[in-house]
């Protein structure tokens, strides 16, 4: 039954009852105007979008992708947008955002720190992360090689002094401690005892932990070390910077898979749209161009620029990463590496500057 209001009770008109339904009547407009007035400034408003990532993809995202992106959408969309780095160690970045960083969307190095995001609750389970780009691994010596580097295994040879970033913190150092198991796992037809017998040296040549590829790789700009493995990507932009270094691509090397993910937990409604365009627009031919300027190789793995892969691999060739990480990082070299590392005290105080 439908209540009717009166407004006139015998034969008068009831003012206080007509002016309490004017007012409510005039407040629900009211918040219905600015209501729809804060909707349209939303979506043309400025906007700000957070994107954390490792360190090594700082140039080519400050100097390239991201005013580049920033026209883009400006252009199409009629909207400011300004776009905040952040960069570090790929795990380290991971931690933070897990503690409650407010990236929008995270650059990592590898899927694993991204699995760290899914148990942390910031990304969700179902949320898939977009390989951008591909950078090999590979060794980096002093210009003219005086030790004769050839392979990993010359990695072994008593004597080298190594720099190696920390595989807790940097995805580089875990890259490389896959590349350096799985380079003789291969090559010996699955032969775990070889394999672990070459990371073991290797590591036995270890003398400075740096927590990033980029602070490993600038000690050795500043004359520590022998060599290192890195990403083919940041040393050929140490080439770029006149850095007097030689290259040396292994026989057998693995293929490092760089992610990009939207972080489900902190992107509002107004950002959600710019931060999924931001991951396509990385994905697009102007992205892969642009990364391809900067020495990775892009989703197609091929490029006139870039030396060719003997015997490439994927960490896919070793189980994927959930069960890579848990064997080589977790079991083989934290308990059993890192404990009898001989690392050189006053070395290793340069790494915090180095970072």
């Amino acid at each position: 039954m439908v209540r009717k209001i009166q407004f006139i009770q015998n034969g008068r008109l009831n003012w206080p009852r007509l002016a309490s339904w004017i007012l409510g009547g005039a407040i629900i407009l009211i918040i219905a105007f600015y209501g729809g007035q804060s909707i349209l400034t939303n979506a043309r408003g400025p906007v700000r979008l957070v994107v954390y990532a490792f360190s090594t993809q700082e140039e080519v995202l400050a100097q390239s992708i991201f005013p580049t992106f920033e026209q883009t959408w400006e252009a199409e969309t009629g909207r400011d947008l300004t776009i905040e780095g952040v960069f570090g160690p790929s795990g380290t970045l991971a931690g933070q955002i897990n503690l409650g960083a407010p990236a929008d969307v995270a650059l990592l190095s590898n899927e694993q720190h991204v699995n760290w995001l899914k148990v942390g609750r910031r990304v969700k389970w179902r949320t898939q992360p977009v390989v951008f780009s591909y950078t090999p691994m590979v060794i980096v010596t002093r210009a003219g090689n005086p030790s004769g580097i050839t392979d990993f295994y010359d990695l072994a040879r008593p004597g080298l002094q190594l720099l190696h970033a920390d595989p807790r913190s940097s995805g580089a150092g875990a890259w490389a401690v896959l590349a350096e198991y799985g380079s003789a796992w291969l090559s010996s037809g699955n032969n775990q005892v070889i394999a672990q017998t070459q990371l073991k040296a290797i590591w036995d040549n270890v003398r400075l932990l740096a927590p990033s590829a980029r602070a490993a790789l600038t000690l050795f700009e500043l004359g520590a070390g022998d060599a290192m493995i890195t990403y083919e990507q940041d040393a050929r932009l140490a080439i770029d910077r006149q850095v007097p270094l030689e290259i040396v691509v292994p026989s057998r090397t693995i293929i490092a898979q760089h992610v990009a993910v939207v972080v489900d937990a902190n992107v509002t409604s107004t950002e959600a749209p710019v931060a999924q365009a931001f991951v396509d627009y990385l994905l697009s031919d102007a992205g892969q161009q642009a990364f391809s300027h900067y020495h990775q190789r892009p989703i197609g793995l091929a490029g006139d620029d870039f030396i060719p892969l003997e015997q490439p691999f994927t960490v896919d060739d070793l189980g994927g990463w959930s069960l890579a990480y848990q064997q080589l990082i977790e079991t083989t070299w934290q308990t059993e590496i890192e404990p009898t590392l001989n690392l050189v005290p006053e070395i290793g105080q340069l790494a915090t500057k180095g970072e």
